[in-house]
């Protein structure tokens, strides 16, 4: 017979076999002691405690009801207290910069946007400071596809597509169009795609306060985060490309890499007649049959049935060119999500919080801790796009001042090793 004792000591063992991390695999996580691996538990999430945690809480464990989120631009006045106070302790610790809003990116005439301490992406300039860099380009030989401003009801064509052709997608989606568009939403996830942040209402984030910019992201991960089993994204991209080193502080609280583009179809320019069919499919064509270094990260949008149409007829070309071609979390072998690594592995029971990044760049996958109380804000080392390929947001979508445009399992790991241990020591005592 095992004394009480004795069972109070193996608990405690249990629990010193969870938190030691023992090593790392080629995707950088952290796997848990040998008796974890032994029962078959892999984290490949963020560990437990981690601060990303503390920003989400499930706002709808039941059947989807959009009158949980905002109907048109969030209230930054009624976000939750967590996402305030975070946002609060940012800027008291100087974690968010002090930059001037612009007026829809356009920035006053006696500021340089490309400075280290503004560094507006939707100049061109490349945040490659700290690790959580600018994401611009694919590795060589590779092609990044990802798709803005969905879901929409042009949306399903382009998912039966992509799943015809087992090809994943990163969906940068629009939080207000997931609350109108909830199946289709749910369409793309359950074909295995990652679901990506590209705010709620897409305005231009620099023109917004630290409050309405929070707020912004927030939601978008929320509803994401509340209709996926509670996955936390891990990337978002810029409306217009329209981010600065304001914009990449706050978002970093939430633990996101901001993702751009190096060639853009303007593809959405069909919807005013400015470009045709044929006009988009060229401008792919020639993309497509470029230089592979380095490789692409196209702009396109799941808009229109014309947009759609352009990259369904663009696809072959891709694969007959001998692009390798992936999502952008396949592109650096990181995983979906911050706390899981694809739609159907395991998810730790986080919610969402940060303050400064820990974690690691796109090559790594633990590249989204943040803790208020760390390194200070960022100030870029400044890179610009060189080539006349390479555009930051879309013609129309410039000013006339932009040349360019531009884990855990469960929330108690050692409950379960303890659960585990229980059980064979119950077992043992019969």
């Amino acid at each position: 017979m095992l004394s009480s004792t004795r069972i109070l000591s193996l608990l405690s063992a249990a629990a010193l076999v969870y938190s030691h991390p023992v090593g790392h695999d080629s995707h950088d996580h952290v796997e848990r002691g040998s008796l974890l691996s032994i029962l078959g538990i892999k984290d490949w999430a963020q560990p437990r405690g981690h601060p990303v945690e503390k920003l989400f809480e499930r706002q709808n464990a039941g059947a989807f009801n959009a009158a949980n989120y905002p109907s048109g631009n969030p209230d930054a006045t009624a976000m939750p207290d967590a996402w305030k106070q975070a946002l609060s302790q940012a800027v008291a610790a100087g974690k968010i910069p002090k930059i001037v809003q612009t007026k829809d990116g356009n920035y006053p005439s006696d500021v340089d946007p490309n400075s280290a301490e503004i560094c507006a992406s939707a100049f061109q300039c490349r945040y490659t400071d700290g690790p959580l860099p600018d994401i611009w380009d694919a590795p060589d030989g590779m092609l990044g596809v990802s798709f803005d401003d969905g879901p929409t009801p042009a949306s399903p064509k382009l998912y039966d597509f992509l799943k015809s052709q087992n090809q994943k997608a990163t969906h940068f989606f629009i939080g207000g169009n997931i609350r109108d568009n909830p199946d289709i939403f749910m369409q793309a996830f359950n074909n295995g795609n990652d679901m990506a942040v590209h705010t709620y209402t897409h305005r231009w984030m620099t023109s917004l306060s630290n409050e309405d910019a929070m707020a912004e992201l927030g939601w978008t991960m929320q509803i994401i985060y509340d209709m996926t089993g509670g996955r936390v994204p891990r990337y978002w991209r810029p409306p217009f490309g329209d981010s600065d080193n304001r914009i990449r502080s706050i978002a970093r609280l939430f633990g996101l890499q901001q993702v751009d583009w190096n060639q853009d179809t303007d593809d959405w320019e069909i919807a005013n007649k400015k470009l045709t069919l044929a006009q988009i499919e060229a401008s792919l064509a020639k993309f497509i049959s470029g230089p592979k270094s380095p490789g692409l990260i196209i702009l396109e949008h799941e808009l229109y049935p014309e947009t759609v149409e352009a990259f369904v007829n663009a696809y072959p070309l891709m694969k007959s060119s001998g692009w390798d071609v992936r999502n952008i979390p396949d592109l650096f072998g990181a995983p979906y999500y911050q706390n899981a690594q694809d739609n159907t592995g395991a998810v730790t029971q986080s919610t969402i919080l940060s303050g400064d990044v820990a974690g690691a760049g796109p090559a790594a996958s633990n590249s989204s801790s943040i803790t208020v109380s760390a390194s200070r804000a960022p100030s870029s080392t400044v890179s610009h796009s060189a080539a006349a390929t390479s555009s930051g947001i879309s013609n129309s979508q410039n000013s006339a001042n932009k040349p360019n445009g531009a884990s855990s399992l469960v929330v108690g790991p050692v409950g379960i090793v303890a659960s585990v241990i229980g059980a064979f020591i119950g077992a043992f005592m019969l």
